[in-house]
């Protein structure tokens, strides 16, 4: 994915998890907002997840299904929250990630 897609904002950020929409299921929780670009902010729980290489797992997974998907999406910032307790495979992720952004069209 792209480094200007990344949502690094804070103020951006805040507001997105102040008043976006959410969506989610058992894998994931989306929230968005309605914005002029495409922004993406991925997030995994360090609690749940103690190493970073998990983590780092995660987040890599959620990217390579969301960039799949990047022509289908206009004009929405969008974070994307784990909420799993184990490392998923790449199907289960794209499957749940896909079924999230079909909700949100």
């Amino acid at each position: 994915m792209k480094k200007s897609l990344i949502l690094r904002d804070k103020k951006v950020i805040d507001n997105l998890f102040a008043t976006g929409k959410s969506v989610s299921n058992d894998l994931i929780l989306l929230k968005f907002l309605n914005s002029t670009d495409n922004k993406f902010l991925f997030a995994v729980s360090s609690s749940k997840f103690k190493r970073a290489v998990d983590r780092n797992r995660i987040k890599r997974l959620m990217k390579e299904s969301t960039r799949n998907l990047l022509n289908d999406i206009s004009g929405r910032t969008i974070a994307i929250v784990y909420r799993g307790i184990s490392v998923p495979d790449f199907k289960s992720m794209d499957l749940s990630i896909k079924e999230l952004m079909k909700r949100i069209k």
